[in-house]
């Protein structure tokens, strides 16, 4: 295996983990804000793994068809954007959808700020 899939490859496994818990988090919820007995209150959060699925595709496209080191940066940083573009994603559905008080308590926040 050569340097660029390896770089690669190590980028894809930490930012799919950071994805999953980022998703997981956020449909979740915490205790204050699940007063149901449903593991995931807001599920639409689970966009940002969709997301995420997307840029490693498209980095993996790349970064097989084009080996050349700028565009393994391409790649690298196009999979770690897609994160907080699922993020963003998510945050728009669960407000859009009336269903979710984690998206109503974020938006909250970045307004007062």
């Amino acid at each position: 295996m050569n340097k660029n899939k390896k770089i690669f490859l190590v980028n894809a496994v930490i930012s799919g983990f950071i994805a999953f818990f980022i998703a997981d988090f956020c449909a979740s919820g915490t205790i204050a804000e699940n007063p149901t007995d449903q593991k995931y209150v807001a599920p639409e959060f689970f966009v940002i793994l969709l997301m995420w699925a997307i840029g490693f595709l498209f980095g993996l496209i790349t970064s097989l068809k084009f080996p050349s080191e700028q565009f393994r940066v391409f790649a690298i940083v196009i999979m770690w954007v897609s994160i907080p573009l699922g993020f963003q994603i998510g945050m728009v559905w669960a407000i859009w959808a009336n269903e979710s008080s984690v998206a109503y308590a974020i938006q909250e926040v970045l307004v007062e700020q």
